[in-house]
């Protein structure tokens, strides 16, 4: 029996990945109309009566590829909603369904089919493990996407624009700000679909590397560019990032303002994650200007939303907030049980810095408590706990610094540290211990930097310094270059940072170097050098 030319036509369409027939592909089209509005329930309704009208057909590949890419479409609706959990199961789904399909033979258009629905369900996979702090296996996730290019005939470059912001996302919320500002303005010079988000992208890069102006231009033009397509989800992502930026001038105002304004329409479109991002911004500022009551209550209300769905660090930088509140109403043990929480979610997720903040919080707690307490025969060993606390928590913030490109995020960290190494003078001239002040001292001259510029560090809404502008992983490879007082100077360079040599204080073969126990106790800890491999005698001073 002859083919009808016009059926014949249809399939071809339909094995090219142009067409699934109807319902489907006024579906698919009808449901893309509502996720540019945005009207994220209205799209997943209409997924959700396309799934259960694929779910009817009998089984076999076709049917399972469709459900897979219809699977995917509802788990990066549920992206968009802040449906985490949601997004997990339906994102997984899809994965076991369009790789279960991998060795069935397919047609040059077929196989195309397959290789686009694996590679956006592959990046949905990415962002959901990004936005729930699981940074490794979105790695993981992305070279596999990475890896299927070589199939595409990606003449236009689309997939490689798509896998490419997907790139330039991973490499923010690793606060990797160089490589994502240099991956996006390669990618903006094709002027690619993506353009809008990659500008947006840049805004929020300039906004966190305190180049404000900048900032608005690339906001302004992204606004522009979703303006242009329809796209009015993406405009309200650069109206909450505008407030970003204004809470990183300092203009406390029109921050308030603008995540106001953003928190409304959040809520009512009922994106709890995006709302608990200005709940938690809108605390940062209450608190500043001295609303205990009103900061308590936001950041409740942030915290409950981050682990509502499941974006564990998110989560723990509110509880570190919130503890950071509780400590200046006098709340100790609260203060404790969302610090240590929030520890927890740090260590799991090896974000140590972190880690060595809160450590430094729960030291300062227990200096608190020896000014305020008689801890009569016990005060040596309360302050030998908090000794073992702060100083190598004061260690490692004090070497971050140098993980750093930019001279603010520098001077940040360093007014950290500075904060953190005061706190161990204190401890250590309370306990008198003549021996720890003098290698205290023999390791801050051993490490002393040269100040090349002085960036202030009088940030008006600081709550944290950030985790941000590493020029290099601290695990990296590299060979280590300058250090001591030429640290700054490679630093500003882009140049990797010595760690200073350990002081020897002892003639003797394997003799103690100083602060010998404290710095092992930091390396343990927190993942990263404090001190180099190279020995410095130390030279007493002659009379």
């Amino acid at each position: 029996m002859q083919e009808d030319p016009e059926d014949a036509a249809e399939q071809e369409e339909q094995a090219a990945g142009l067409s699934y027939g109807e319902p489907f592909d006024s579906g698919f089209a009808l449901a893309e109309r509502h996720q540019l509005t945005p009207d994220l329930p209205a799209a997943l309704a209409v997924y959700g009566e396309l799934l259960a009208v694929a779910e009817s057909f009998e089984d076999s590949p076709d049917v399972r590829l469709l459900r897979g890419h219809l699977l995917s479409d509802v788990g990066t609706v549920q992206l968009a909603a802040t449906d985490l959990p949601g997004a997990a199961l339906s994102i997984g789904r899809s994965l076991d369904l369009v790789r279960g399909i991998a060795s069935v033979p397919m047609g040059p258009n077929g196989r195309r089919l397959w290789l686009e629905v694996l590679l956006k369900t592959l990046l949905a996979r990415v962002e959901l493990l990004r936005r729930t702090g699981q940074f490794d296996d979105a790695q993981e996730a992305m070279d596999e996407a990475t890896a299927l290019l070589s199939e595409f005939d990606d003449l236009e470059g689309l997939r490689t624009d798509e896998i490419g912001l997907s790139r330039v996302h991973l490499l923010m919320d690793r606060s990797a700000w160089g490589a994502a500002e240099e991956l996006a303005s390669a990618l903006l010079t094709d002027a690619p679909p993506a353009e809008p988000y990659l500008l947006d992208c840049l805004g929020v890069v300039c906004a966190s590397t305190v180049r404000f102006a900048q900032a608005e231009d690339y906001f302004a033009r992204a606004e522009e560019a979703y303006l242009t397509l329809g796209h009015h989800a993406g405009r309200q992502q650069v109206l909450s990032h505008r407030a970003y930026a204004a809470l990183r001038a300092g203009d406390l105002d029109r921050a308030e303002e603008l995540y106001a304004e953003a928190a409304e329409i959040f809520e009512r479109q009922r994106q709890a994650e995006d709302l608990a991002v200005c709940e938690q911004a809108r605390a940062a500022i209450a608190a500043h200007r001295g609303d205990a009551a009103g900061a308590a209550a936001l950041t409740a209300s942030s915290l409950a939303r981050f682990q509502q769905v499941g974006a564990a660090i998110a989560a723990a930088d509110t509880m570190l907030m919130g503890a950071r509140h509780a400590y200046e109403r006098g709340d100790i043990d609260e203060m404790k049980r969302l610090a240590q929480g929030a520890r927890d979610v740090y260590q799991e997720r090896g974000v140590y810095e972190r880690c060595a903040q809160v450590d430094l919080m729960l030291a300062r707690t227990l200096e608190d408590n020896l000014n305020r307490t008689d801890h009569g025969v016990h005060e040596r060993t309360s302050l030998a706990n908090a000794l073992s606390l702060a100083l190598p928590a004061a260690l490692t913030l004090e070497a971050a610094r140098y993980d750093f490109a930019s001279a603010h995020a520098r001077s940040q960290w360093l007014q950290l540290a500075d904060e953190a190494m005061q706190l161990v003078f204190r401890l250590a001239l309370r306990s008198n211990d003549q021996g720890l002040i003098f290698e205290l001292v023999e390791h801050r001259c051993a490490g002393a930097s040269l100040a090349l510029n002085h960036t202030s560090t009088a940030d008006k809404a600081a709550v944290f310094p950030d985790a941000a502008m590493k020029t290099y992983a601290p695990d990296d490879d590299a060979p280590l270059t300058l250090g001591g007082i030429a640290a700054e100077a490679a630093a500003s360079v882009g140049l990797r940072v010595a760690p200073p040599p350990k002081i020897v204080m002892s003639a003797e073969a394997g003799g103690r170097t100083a602060l010998q126990e404290y710095v092992q106790a930091a390396e343990f800890r927190y993942h990263r050098r404090i001190v180099s491999e190279e020995e410095v005698p130390f030279c007493p001073p002659t009379i």
